[in-house]
């Protein structure tokens, strides 16, 4: 439901920034009103970046789905458990390391 608030809110931004870059296009024509046509672009703009920011997804969703995407904890605790083993001997390192890195391979799913 938010997400669709927010998108017919961005949209309609859009929509008020298109027309305000319109009417300041026309008084940027006319030499008289060319202050006012520059502030009311400038204005238009920033209304096309609000719109687009709220179409957008936020940064929150985004690294959620990524967490969720590529399963930070098992890789994190995978990496983690290697760093911890790096005190042993390399040849049992390399051995432990490639087994836990299957182990957590299976468990992802690939």
């Amino acid at each position: 439901m938010i997400r669709a608030l927010r998108a017919v809110a961005g949209v309609l931004l859009l929509v008020l920034g298109t027309l305000l870059l319109v009417v300041a296009l026309v008084f940027c024509v006319t030499v008289v009103l060319l202050p006012l046509g520059l502030l009311v672009g400038f204005l238009a703009l920033r209304l096309w970046g609000y719109g687009f920011r709220l179409l957008l997804p936020r940064k929150a969703d985004v690294q959620r789905g990524l967490r969720k995407e590529f399963h930070v904890r098992e890789i994190r605790g995978a990496v983690d458990q290697a760093a911890r083993a790096l005190r042993r001997p390399r040849r049992r390192l390399r051995k432990q390391v490639r087994t836990r890195v299957r182990a957590a391979r299976r468990r992802l799913g690939h």
